[in-house]
């Protein structure tokens, strides 16, 4: 065990070499040596370029993930999914008139309108409607009911001043899902806004002018009243068939489960790392001032990793039911919880043995893939805040890889859907088997590799080609 203690000059000399410990000069180096070879480490550009290098570099790559994913998402929409149902059966205007269908009319000018913002209305019935929206294969259901063509007609009607019917608006309705997500749920809604104000300008201008003028063929008056109901005679509301029960933060709470799981799986397979290594010899371990390197222990790197994956199995079967533990008591809604513990096993052990085999495999430049991977390039695709049809496309290429994405679907269809299969878990869960068998043998593979041409874990173990060799001197 090595100390912090100063060497026995004072003065000038000592303050200035409070680097050099007595343990530099007991092994048999020279005091001055010693300061000369800090100075010309720590006075080289290098000493200081790689950290600044790297930190900097991660951080602007995470700015530009993060920003990026949310900065902009009405420029970004694109194949945003709403469910359209038009049910609307027609009516006559009068006798002898042609039979008309006011449903077909807005629907054939509101497609059109709707996809040059980004959005994919997809005509549909209204039972498979609201299953899509239940599952969130769809962010909203658009649905105009049998009567709306006659509802307007009666509205029409009821201008005629002889003619006495208690008008009544048409109606479109709009269904959203919070479970689909906040954000997604506020882009539906001002969707609706929006086809409010096209159907109330386009349908409004024709009624007005076909009651006008069937008014003035009869020389009755056309009442400002009137007129000014006519202007905006469609109702469009937003409505939530199955709203989400107390405790689910507004659609955010899987989100931030899936969030927990990752950071366990992640940091749980970096802090595991660290104690096992220390504990067998591999690294110091430092409390304060004490610096203790352990007698290294003859293990193989697949006895160690070996060693690390069964903590990262016990940790999370016990950090799952934490979790579980912690999120009732503050009020969390919680369905299907075993299956969330179940899922949560799982997940939290794919993520943690992938992360330790990417360590066992390329060493400390595992620590910043696996940050790169895990986070920095999963929180913007996971889908979870921002939906990744109202994100830069490259988001959505993403998540056909990252963990968060599909960790967070599947947390998403416990919590929200009742654990459908349909609604995305079943897929979820395939690939989180197929993560963990991908870290399974990545793990297995390189470090019996490394094992098989014996590069233990010892210094100098490794002749370096000459340039390697210069580059990490």
């Amino acid at each position: 065990m090595g100390s912090h203690e100063k060497p026995e000059n004072d003065g000038l000399l000592s303050d200035q070499s409070s680097t050099v410990t007595r343990a530099h000069v007991e092994d048999g180096v020279d005091e001055e040596q010693a300061r000369r070879a800090i100075a010309d480490v720590v006075g080289h550009p290098k000493f200081w370029l790689a950290p600044v290098a790297a930190v900097v570099g991660l951080m602007c790559l995470m700015a530009a993930m993060y920003m990026g994913a949310v900065v902009n998402p009405t420029k970004n929409l694109h194949n945003f999914p709403i469910a359209l149902v038009n049910e609307d059966v027609g009516g006559s205007t009068a006798e002898g008139q042609p039979k008309q269908n006011f449903g077909d009319q807005i629907v054939k000018s509101m497609v059109p309108t709707a996809a040059k913002s980004g959005i994919v209305l997809t005509e549909t019935d209204r039972t498979t409607a609201l299953r899509d929206l239940n599952s969130g294969k769809a962010y909203g259901v658009v649905y105009l009911g049998p009567n709306f063509t006659n509802v307007a007609i009666n509205m029409g009607r009821s201008a005629a001043p002889l003619i006495q019917i208690k008008p009544e608006q048409p109606k479109i309705e709009v269904y959203i899902n919070r479970g689909s997500g906040t954000f997604a749920s506020s882009i539906t809604t001002i969707f609706a806004e929006r086809v409010g104000t096209q159907v109330n300008a386009e349908f409004g201008k024709q009624m007005t002018a076909t009651v006008r003028q069937q008014l003035a063929a009869n020389n009755l008056d056309f009442s400002g009243a009137a007129q000014l109901a006519l202007s905006a005679p469609v109702d469009v509301a937003v409505t939530e068939p199955a709203p989400l029960p107390d405790g689910s933060a507004n659609g955010l709470s899987a989100f931030y489960f899936t969030l927990l799981l990752i950071l366990a799986g992640f940091t749980g397979a970096m802090m595991v790392s660290v104690i096992v290594d220390g504990t067998l010899g591999q690294l110091p371990v430092e409390f304060g001032p004490l610096f203790l390197l352990r007698k290294r222990l003859p293990i193989s790197r697949w006895g160690t990793l070996a060693a690390k994956w069964t903590i990262m199995l016990i940790i999370a079967a016990l950090q799952s039911a934490l979790y579980l533990a912690v999120c009732a008591a503050v009020g969390t809604s919680l369905p299907n919880s075993f299956v969330l513990w179940l899922f949560s096993v799982l997940a939290i052990t794919a993520v943690g043995i992938t992360a330790s085999a990417m360590m066992a495999a390329f060493g400390n430049l595992g620590l910043i893939l696996n940050l790169v991977f895990f986070v920095i390039l999963g929180l913007p695709s996971s889908g979870g805040t921002v939906p990744l049809e109202a994100s830069p496309r490259i988001f959505e290429w993403l998540a056909k890889v990252e963990p968060m994405h599909q960790v967070y679907v599947g947390v998403r269809a416990i919590l929200y859907f009742d654990a459908d299969f349909g609604a995305g878990f079943g897929e979820s869960i395939v690939v989180c088997i197929v993560g963990l068998i991908v870290g399974l043998l990545l793990g297995v593979l390189v470090t019996k590799w490394y094992d098989r041409r014996d590069w233990h874990r010892l210094p100098d173990q490794i002749a370096l080609p000459p340039r390697l060799a210069k580059l990490t001197e």
